[in-house]
């Protein structure tokens, strides 16, 4: 995978590798480490006691989560979009505490997208997100090109697929 001059003038080399790496299998839980210490956590994330660790992550991540789209200023005519993450959003937290990660992996992206369209409006869909993001929030911009680096669909192992998503969630309930 590699990035344009514009990205890498903006991301440190360290975390253009270790989005690549993650995304390729190469030693992904070292490239999960690095990015996880991108987002704002300290070293080896993932190597606390999974069970606690996780099930407060998800609750974090979901009334964070949860609040921020509450909080976010939309247009009339996104209201409905706005009710349907909070319904998507329950449902996937309730997903990922019955250990239904591979299931869930889509869904947790498509919340994503559509929390990031109510922040940002038509900007996210613009082709020059990636860069604007990184300009006016340099960790969110960060987060943002991991997520658009992910495979849309995938055949990982079960545990590459949590980790994957508890990047995400690790970032977004810090946010």
């Amino acid at each position: 995978m590699t990035f344009d001059k514009t990205i890498s003038s903006y991301v440190d080399k360290k975390i253009l590798n270790a989005i690549s790496e993650f995304v390729e299998g190469k030693n992904f839980v070292a490239s999960a480490d690095t990015l996880a210490q991108a987002f704002g956590a300290g070293k080896g994330l993932f190597s606390k006691e999974a069970d606690d660790f996780e099930s407060k992550l998800i609750s974090s991540f979901q009334k964070n989560l949860s609040l921020l789209v509450q909080k976010t200023w939309i247009e009339k005519s996104d209201a409905e979009l706005k009710e349907h993450v909070l319904y998507k959003l329950n449902e996937y937290s309730e997903c990922v505490s019955k250990d239904e990660w591979k299931k869930s992996f889509a869904s947790l992206w498509e919340i994503v997208a559509d929390v990031v369209y109510l922040m940002f409006g038509n900007q996210a869909k613009s082709a020059d997100f990636e860069e604007y993001s990184l300009r006016i929030d340099p960790e969110f911009g960060i987060f943002w090109l991991y997520v658009k680096s992910l495979p849309q669909e995938q055949d990982w192992e079960k545990d590459k697929t949590r980790i994957a998503m508890l990047l995400g969630m690790f970032f977004l309930a810090n946010y």
